[in-house]
């Protein structure tokens, strides 16, 4: 009688999940290239928004963005009231080749100048 109740309820639950509406899964092919990281980290006004500067960096780096990461938020010390520090771990990655120096520079700053412009942003040092 026992295992007949736990069946039973056991055919619910799978009977609920399988009414669950299923997501197509967005894959990314593993590269064989190495990967860059990078860690930024901006002090922005309390007022904007984790989520609208992690936007921005998605934007400014293309398809070059294997992953962004907010790692830090900090508060307080050598920051004046109202403000705080947003720390990101970006990783960058090519699926055809190696990132070279001069590139992975080059999107550094594209991101450090559009978080700056968009979010009066400063580099954090």
């Amino acid at each position: 009688r026992e295992i007949a109740t736990v069946a039973a309820a056991g055919s619910k639950d799978l009977d609920a999940a399988a009414s669950v509406p299923r997501r197509d899964r967005l894959y990314r092919t593993v590269s064989r290239f190495p990967s860059n990281d990078i860690d930024l980290a901006f002090v922005v006004d309390e007022a904007v928004p984790a989520g609208a500067v992690e936007a921005t960096i998605r934007d400014s780096t293309g398809d070059l963005l294997a992953s962004v990461k907010l790692f830090d938020v900090f508060r307080g010390g050598s920051l004046d009231e109202g403000q705080r520090s947003l720390a990101y771990a970006l990783r960058l990655q090519a699926s055809d080749r190696t990132l070279k120096d001069g590139e992975v520079a080059e999107i550094r700053q594209k991101v450090i100048d559009a978080v700056e412009s968009t979010h009066g942003a400063s580099l954090r040092g």
